[in-house]
C-alpha cells in the first residue's frame, strides 16, 4: 500500500519530516524537485548538523550520525544504481544504509561531483562547508571555489604538498584554523609569513623558523615536528615585549635544549610566580612559569619542560589559572 506523504496537512508532514535523519531527509529530497522543496522549507533549522570535505567525499554530521558522500568516476560497476538530478545535474547514485554511505557517479573529474554535492547541500539544509583536508591540486581547486562563495572555512588541513606550493596554500587560504601536515626538506623556508588567522597548527614540517613565528598573526600556534632552541623562545619573548605578536595568546613548539634556562632568560626581567598557574588542557597538567611584564601592563608566563616551550598571555581578570589549548 502506497504511503503519499506530501498529500497530508503541512503540519503531519513536517512532523513525519522532523523525524526523519538528516541521511533519509537527504534521500528523500532527491526523489522529486516537489520532495526537495519540501524538505527544505519544512525540516527545522539544520542546528548541530556539520559539512566537512575530504578529497572527493562530502560528510554530514549530525551527533552521532554520520553521512558519506562520494563523487567517482563514472564506470562500470556491479551495484545498482537510481538516477537523480542534483543541481540540475543527471547522476547516478547507489545507497549502503549500512555503513552512511552515497556513492555518486559523474562524467565530470570527481572534484565536479563535489562542488554540486556541496550547492546542493547547502540550498537543502542551509549550512557551509566547515572544515576541509586538502591532499591533491583538485583540492586547492576546491578551497578557492568555496572560498568565493561563503563565510571563512572554520578549519583547512593541508597535507603532503610539494615545498613550493605550501606558501602559496597558505596565503590563499582564509580559514580561521590551519592545519600543516606537510613535511619538507631541511633547506626549505618560507620568508616573511605575513599570514593572519586564529590557529596555526604544524603538526609536520620542519620549515617553520623563528622569523615566521614573528610575522605570523595568530592567536594560537602550535610547532611539534621543529626543534626550536631556548636562544631563540628567547628573542621571540622580547619580540612579544617590544608590541610584536599583538594577537597572540598560546605559543606551543618543541625545543631541542630545555635545559639551557640561562639562554631563556638572558637579558629579561623575569619573576617566578608560584601564585599563578599555567594549565596545558591536551596534557591535562599544570605548572608555574616565569612571568614578565609588557609596556602596557600586559602579563605572559612561560616555561620549558623536556622537549616544549609553553607562553601564555595572561587575560586582564584576576583569575590565576590560564589554560592554555593547543590542539583544533
Amino acid at each position: 500500500m502506497s504511503f503519499h506523504l506530501f498529500h497530508l496537512p503541512q503540519l503531519a508532514s513536517m512532523i513525519i519530516i522532523n523525524g526523519m535523519n538528516t541521511s533519509e531527509q537527504f534521500m528523500m529530497s532527491l526523489c522529486s524537485r516537489r520532495a526537495f522543496s519540501v524538505i527544505k522549507s519544512l525540516h527545522r533549522k539544520s542546528e548541530g548538523i556539520t559539512m566537512s570535505v575530504i578529497d572527493n567525499y562530502v560528510v554530514l554530521k549530525k551527533g552521532a550520525e554520520l553521512l558519506f558522500i562520494y563523487q567517482l568516476v563514472a564506470e562500470e560497476d556491479s551495484r545498482r544504481k537510481e538516477k537523480v538530478m542534483i543541481n540540475g545535474h543527471s547522476t547516478l547514485l547507489n545507497y549502503d544504509p549500512e555503513e552512511g554511505r552515497i556513492n555518486t557517479f559523474w562524467q565530470e573529474e570527481p572534484v565536479v561531483g563535489t562542488m554540486e554535492l556541496v550547492e546542493y547541500v547547502n540550498n537543502l539544509f542551509g549550512i557551509h562547508v566547515d572544515t576541509l583536508t586538502i591532499n591533491n591540486d583538485s583540492g586547492i581547486r576546491f578551497m578557492n571555489w568555496v572560498q568565493l562563495r561563503q563565510r571563512p572555512l572554520r578549519i583547512v588541513e593541508i597535507n603532503n604538498f610539494a615545498a613550493e606550493d605550501l606558501k602559496n596554500i597558505i596565503m590563499a587560504c582564509e580559514a580561521g584554523s590551519i592545519q600543516l601536515n606537510a613535511p619538507s626538506s631541511p633547506r626549505f623556508e618560507i620568508q616573511s609569513l605575513n599570514k593572519r588567522c586564529e590557529v596555526i597548527f604544524s603538526r609536520h614540517g620542519t620549515w617553520i623558523n623563528l622569523d615566521n613565528l614573528m610575522t605570523l598573526d595568530c592567536v594560537r600556534i602550535t610547532v611539534l615536528e621543529k626543534l626550536f632552541t631556548c636562544r631563540e623562545m628567547n628573542i621571540f619573548i622580547k619580540h612579544w615585549l617590544q608590541g610584536g605578536s599583538p594577537r597572540l595568546k598560546n605559543l606551543h613548539v618543541s625545543v631541542a635544549d630545555h635545559d639551557r634556562k640561562m639562554d631563556l632568560l638572558h637579558g629579561l626581567d623575569v619573576r617566578w610566580n608560584v601564585e599563578k598557574i599555567l594549565y596545558l588542557n591536551e596534557y591535562g597538567y599544570a605548572l608555574n612559569s616565569f612571568e614578565v611584564v609588557r609596556s602596557d601592563g600586559i602579563t605572559a608566563g612561560f616555561n620549558c619542560s623536556p622537549h616544549c616551550f609553553w607562553f601564555g598571555v595572561w587575560p586582564r581578570d584576576p583569575d590565576n589559572i590560564l589554560y592554555l589549548k593547543f590542539a583544533l
